[in-house]
């Protein structure tokens, strides 16, 4: 048995355990007294890793994931947990892969199961040209949204393309019909062998569970399994990509099917830190920094819906991602989508509403708001196991503790934010994607 590390919040009245299993397992475990138990195992390994170590088809860590609900014999694992009376899903983004399942009952034997998924491949030639035809209609898919497309351009806007050194966040994750052809049993199996080992896996579960009941779960799974080599890190070798601190193209435009013109427009970070723990105050900054600019309540909003400028809803946030397993850099960038009648008068607008911040600063009453926003954001998360558990793999993933994000949170100051705005918000930076229905002519 190991040791466990217990990790309390007081001013919270919550506490997880952690421990490490000797194959490299990372284990978190929240006890809460909630009707649905909620378990989740993340695998560092996600789509544009697919450099490291070699290079291997674009969309394979999706291709993978979906592989992995296929066992031997005539039920899937979907069927197991059904029976399990278990829901159990699965995602994959650019930095890692993730596996999770809800439950009310059986979760011990859930554990088990998610646990043993997870450490095991059944592929075939057959399975794999069945998984083919269904991933390639998801692309397809994907490629009549036109959400998904004006965002998936203003990633391509932002980053410079993979074959001109550019990172690879600006790729699809489930790569395109042409790179999924490439994808055989033997590049799935080495894809797995190479990353699904458990010292690259972070398991955390939440609810009415005991680190012991997880731990036998663990151990039941692992215990013939051999630890990892010490020098397997050194063997990951990446393609380094050298991507420009400015963005690629400042404008991506396309006509297709949509009711409304929509437009993204997206703000690229010029760098950003490769320690974990500076990668999450940069994180936890901007997640303040975009709900100060964009929030519903701020001016920005209200001056453009009350103009008739966008419709309801647009949306906004921030993504940063952690360097590439091999050393590849990571990434960072705002965004701020909608719908509306003329992207270009959005976007000027938008201009017009840095400039003025550059000119006469930001607004320290928005940033206390937007902190007290975020603070209770985090709190929320304690309501549900689903939120504890995903918020334990991911900051652990991350290499910091969940409880750490309290004090980077209350140190976080407005110089700071005002900083990193002086920083990162010129046109230089800025990419705008707009998608422009097919039987419509824009008027600027």
């Amino acid at each position: 048995m190991s040791e466990w590390i217990l990790h309390t919040c007081p001013k919270l009245e919550e506490r997880y355990y952690e421990a490490h299993h000797p194959v490299g397992l990372h284990v978190l475990v929240a006890p809460k007294e909630l009707s649905a138990a909620y378990a989740t195992v993340g695998i560092e390994y996600g789509s544009r890793d697919r450099f490291s170590g070699g290079a291997l088809p674009m969309g394979i860590a999706h291709f993978l994931e979906h592989k992995m609900f296929e066992r031997e014999g005539d039920a899937s694992w979907e069927d197991v947990f059904a029976a399990l009376g278990a829901e159990v899903n699965a995602y994959t983004s650019d930095d890692c892969t993730a596996y999770m399942f809800s439950t009310t009952e059986n979760l011990s034997q859930a554990l088990e199961a998610l646990l043993t998924m997870v450490k095991e491949l059944s592929v075939t030639s057959a399975s794999v040209s069945r998984e083919r035809k269904i991933i390639a209609e998801e692309i397809r898919m994907n490629a009549d949204d036109p959400w998904e497309v004006c965002y998936a351009n203003m990633l391509r806007g932002l980053y410079t393309p993979v074959r001109k050194g550019g990172n690879p966040v600006r790729e699809e994750i489930c790569g395109t019909e042409a790179s999924i052809r490439r994808i055989t049993p033997a590049l799935l199996t080495e894809a797995h062998s190479r990353f699904y080992h458990p010292s690259r896996m972070t398991l955390a579960v939440s609810g009415r569970v005991t680190p012991e009941e997880v731990w036998k779960a663990v151990e039941k799974v692992f215990e013939n399994m051999p630890a990892p080599m010490d020098n397997e890190e050194s063997r990951l070798s990446s393609r380094r990509w050298q991507e420009p601190a400015e963005v690629y193209k400042p404008r991506v435009s396309v006509s297709m099917d949509a009711a409304k013109p929509l437009f993204t427009i997206g703000i690229k970070l010029p760098s950003v830190p490769k320690d974990p723990v500076e990668l999450t105050h940069l994180d936890r900054q901007m997640t303040v920094l975009a709900e100060m600019l964009f929030s519903r309540s701020g001016d920005f909003y209200d001056s453009l819906f009350e103009n008739g400028l966008i419709s309801p809803g647009m949306s906004y946030g921030s993504s940063l991602g952690r360097p590439a397993l091999g050393g590849g850099d990571g990434y960072g960038f705002f965004y701020l989508s909608g719908e509306c009648d003329c992207p270009e008068q959005v976007y000027d607008a938008f201009i017009a509403y840095v400039s003025a911040l550059h000119e006469n600063g930001l607004d320290g009453t928005a940033f206390d708001r937007a902190r007290h926003t975020v603070y209770a954001d985090f709190l929320y998360g304690f309501d549900s196991t689903e939120g504890i558990a995903s918020s334990l793999m991911a900051t652990a993933m991350d290499g910091v503790r969940l409880f750490d994000l309290m004090e980077i949170d209350r140190r976080l100051t407005f110089e700071e934010i005002t900083e990193l705005f002086t920083r990162v918000f010129h046109e230089k930076q800025f990419t705008l994607s707009t998608v422009l229905p097919s039987d419509k002519i824009q008027e600027p």
